[in-house]
């Protein structure tokens, strides 16, 4: 959609202020400016009225938005905030918000779904910024590279699934894909991995890049769409919020990619949320274990997905879950928003590893993984992991 045809959704805004209870970049910054309903008044004066100048203070309230999606989540009218920042980027940028080195690196871990043969420049811009830490080293063989084709399910087939394994598990997390392939076949569920996958998406679309998502969502819209699958299972959920809700979006009616964009995203699943629908036929061993759980901010891809980790994962005896006060306020990573913006979101991550630690508890589960590395970075005796891996841990 153009920056122009969310003019009515701008004015369904009643200014109720309930987006500003759940904004975390407003939460610290305390600048109404910040809020989510301000940004948006702003984009109707400045780029679709035109009445006030585009200034390099307009760019920096909209560049300051995390996308995490609260305030859309939480706003009664249903107006779309994070759509129109988005839009609002690309009419700002046209796909050229980062400099040229930055933007070749991105489009060259979304082109190869990680950050393989680009890890040296990576490596290289994470020194400089001071955030090994935060960016993991990479796995020294890729999941893609590890697993392909199809693997039968153990017992009887209850279903046939394919899995689109994300950038960060394809490069990082590679123990993520290999319990989600075991969980999955102990379960009665059989697991195709397709090939010439590339990244779901969304960093561009995080970008106002929109020309680069849509390019990036039709090459995985037509490897999914020819195969013979009862769902498409993820472990990311920003991955399953992109292939089930955001994607679809980015065609035309008359876009002959619009119909099966919207037919793959009616078989979309987080893994967790699709085991919790179909229910456990292994049994789990009992595991010793207490648990925290951080609910990662792009859980509206379905209703149930929030809550799938706390009913699958009470099924496993002797593990305790321990919520947080506030499980599901925002980390501050948001894509690549903390290297962007490195103090705020290190503030924002503060409350987060505040209340972890008030939990007594060393385990965090999340389906995040871009939440697991920035939750983890500052804790020393914690494990940020998948909930699908402490199922795995049950079954071994």
């Amino acid at each position: 959609m153009s920056l122009k045809s969310y003019a009515e959704e701008i004015a369904k805004c009643s200014h109720c202020n309930f987006c500003q209870a759940t904004c975390p970049v407003f939460l610290e910054d305390i600048l109404e400016t910040h809020e989510p309903r301000a940004r948006m008044e702003l984009v109707r004066k400045a780029l679709i009225e035109k009445s006030i100048p585009v200034s390099d203070r307009l760019k920096e309230i909209i560049d300051r938005c995390l996308l995490c999606t609260c305030c859309t989540q939480t706003c009664p009218a249903g107006v779309p905030v994070h759509e129109i920042i988005v839009a609002a980027r690309e009419e700002l940028y046209h796909g050229k918000r980062m400099n040229i080195a930055m933007r070749y690196i991105l489009n060259k871990v979304m082109d190869d779904r990680g950050v393989h043969g680009v890890m040296g420049k990576l490596n290289a811009l994470a020194g400089k910024l001071g955030m090994l830490d935060e960016i993991p080293t990479p796995a020294p063989k890729a999941f893609e590279k590890r697993y392909k084709g199809t693997y039968t399910s153990e017992g009887e087939r209850r279903a046939r699934v394919a899995y689109y394994v994300g950038c960060a598990t394809n490069s990082f997390n590679i123990d993520t894909g290999e319990d989600t392939v075991m969980v999955l076949r102990k379960n009665g569920i059989e697991v195709v991995i397709p090939e010439k996958l590339v990244c779901c998406g969304m960093p561009a679309l995080g970008e106002g890049d929109l020309d680069k998502a849509r390019e990036l969502m039709g090459k995985n819209i037509e490897i999914l769409s020819k195969l013979d699958v009862d769902a498409i299972v993820v472990d990311c959920t920003s991955c399953g919020l992109m292939l089930k809700v955001e994607g679809p979006k980015l065609f035309t009616r008359e876009d002959p990619l619009k119909e099966k964009a919207e037919a793959l995203a009616a078989k979309v699943w987080e893994v967790t949320d699709y085991l919790s629908m179909m229910g456990l036929t292994a049994k789990p061993s009992p595991l010793e274990l207490e648990f925290t759980y951080h609910v990662p901010c792009h859980r509206w891809m379905t209703k149930t997905v929030k809550d799938a980790p706390r009913t699958l994962l009470a099924q496993i005896p002797g593990a305790t879950l321990v919520e947080m006060e506030n499980p599901e306020l925002c980390c501050g990573a948001g894509g690549g928003f903390f290297m962007e913006h490195r103090e705020l979101a290190g503030d924002i991550r503060s409350h987060k590893i505040a209340e972890v630690e008030a939990t007594g508890v060393k385990t965090v589960i999340t389906q995040c993984p871009g939440c697991r590395f920035f939750i983890n970075a500052p804790l020393k005796e914690h494990r940020v992991r998948h909930p699908v891996s402490i199922l795995a841990d049950a079954y071994r």
